[in-house]
């Protein structure tokens, strides 16, 4: 059995190009160890900058901070490494200063640089030297060739492990045994026109702002927490008398999601769940809804990252939408449905679907940099495979009453080195969690055919 070295407390990490990739200011993320650059993967980053790939832009980022580091500093000296930080927190970057034969994978390089500065300039007993990379079989090798080697952890999810698990689904339920635990008071009003209820109990000053409290005596969304008092507002049903664009919701998760989604004080809502549980169905007919009917919003804006599931199909010509349209069948899936009036006039059918893609702009994420959207219902698709920065960047793309929706699924990630933990979209609803204006639901029941529900529970 292979066994990793136990790490001291003096440490040197050795960077892998797809960490400088992923996150450019990971060399700042290290406190006070040791950042070691080997050239190769410097020569990697030089490779990558070209371009208006997200991939081009990360480069150049992690280029301008080295820059910022190497200031005015003599390079003749760089062998002694530059201070990253103040104070007793601040590290130290250093750079391979040493020749290493050239090897034609980079990967074997790296590994090669990692080996000499474990057994040769590090080797004091005293200093843990550890190869820090995104990419699992890299770390396979490097740790059959006796370095220890970890994955770049510092904005992984904390509340999040394994596939996705553990994240917060969005609702709580009261039990019978929470409900008659000492101490527990329930009080039911009718505020505004609306239906309230407070509890006061122990247990619910942990609970999150505009999450789905349910029991057999109610279903509602919690709209405040002061100290041991929670105050829970009876959510509305979305039902055939009732229905948002036609829509109706078929579960109490399904009629949570369209309660937050048509919600005009809730400008963030993320939405998870596998495939089928109608993520996009619900987003659209509530952008439609609100776009058209109630006129909350002048369009609906849809973007998401062009991540193949397969082999990519290449180069697409065309405008930005048409290149990007392709990607975004289950858009036009929904706007297909969602269209599909009772009349038999395929020509009517037509012109309503006309009407409703007049009002839906399709946009690129790579092209969204300095964008200010105001007024949208701003639709984010596939989340799950962007990172935390480019979901990061879309968000901040809204302007004065834009309200952003963001639809994934963490066990359908294609975008190499994400995970469930590191994925923007769990990111997002980490982050976004508790505040006033942001709501989430994880989707369970899958409302397709009988063949997608018996096909979601036997490859699971």
């Amino acid at each position: 059995m292979v066994v990793q070295p136990k790490k001291l407390k003096k440490r040197v990490y050795i960077l892998d190009t797809n960490v400088l990739i992923h996150s450019p200011e990971s060399i700042y993320t290290f406190d006070e160890h040791t950042v070691f650059l080997p050239l190769r993967v410097l020569e990697e980053l030089d490779t990558h900058k070209r371009g208006t790939t997200e991939v081009a832009r990360n480069a150049r980022q992690a280029h301008r901070y080295l820059e910022e580091l190497l200031g005015d500093l003599d390079l003749g000296h760089i062998d002694k490494g530059i201070s990253i930080g103040k104070g007793k927190n601040a590290g130290i970057l250093r750079f391979q200063t040493f020749p290493i034969p050239r090897r034609d994978r980079a990967d074997d390089e790296i590994i090669d640089v990692a080996l000499y500065a474990t057994e040769k300039l590090f080797n004091d007993g005293k200093t843990s030297t550890i190869l820090v990379t995104k990419d699992i079989n890299l770390r396979i090798r490097a740790l059959l060739h006796g370095v220890i080697t970890e994955d770049y952890t510092h904005d992984q999810t904390p509340s999040l492990i394994g596939e996705g698990e553990l994240l917060f689904g969005g609702q709580i339920e009261i039990s019978n045994q929470m409900w008659n635990k000492k101490g527990v008071t329930i009080d039911a009003k009718r505020i505004a026109g609306k239906d309230v209820y407070t509890i006061q109990a122990d247990y619910v000053n942990n609970w999150p702002i505009n999450t789905r409290v349910f029991s057999d005596r109610f279903d509602g969304i919690l709209r405040n927490v002061t100290g041991n008092t929670a105050t829970i507002e009876l959510l509305p049903e979305f039902g055939p008398k009732h229905s948002v664009w036609g829509i109706s919701g078929r579960n109490a998760e399904q009629n949570f999601a369209l309660s937050i989604l048509n919600d005009p004080e809730i400008d963030f809502v993320t939405l998870a769940g596998d495939a089928g549980t109608g993520k996009t169905l619900l987003a659209l007919a509530s952008g439609l809804q609100q776009v058209f009917e109630n006129q909350i919003y002048d369009e609906i804006i849809v973007t998401r990252a062009m991540v193949p599931l397969g082999q990519d199909i290449g180069f697409l010509p065309g405008s930005e939408e048409e290149k990007v349209g392709p990607y975004l069948g289950a858009l036009h899936d929904a706007i297909e449905l969602l269209t599909n009036t009772t009349e038999k006039d395929s020509w009517s059918r037509k012109v309503s679907s006309d009407l409703v893609m007049s009002r839906i702009k399709i946009k690129s994420t790579s092209l969204m940099r300095g964008r200010s959207f105001q007024k949208k219902y701003f639709l984010i698709d596939e989340a799950q495979n962007l990172t935390s920065r480019e979901i990061v960047s879309l968000i901040s793309r809204a302007g004065q009453g834009t309200k952003v929706v963001c639809i994934g699924n963490l066990k359908q990630i294609d975008t190499p080195y994400l995970t469930a933990t590191t994925s923007g979209f769990s990111y997002a609803i980490d982050k976004m969690s508790n505040w006033e204006h942001s709501a989430h639901i994880t989707l369970q029941s899958v409302e397709r055919s009988r063949l997608a529900v018996h096909a979601s529970q036997v490859f699971q």
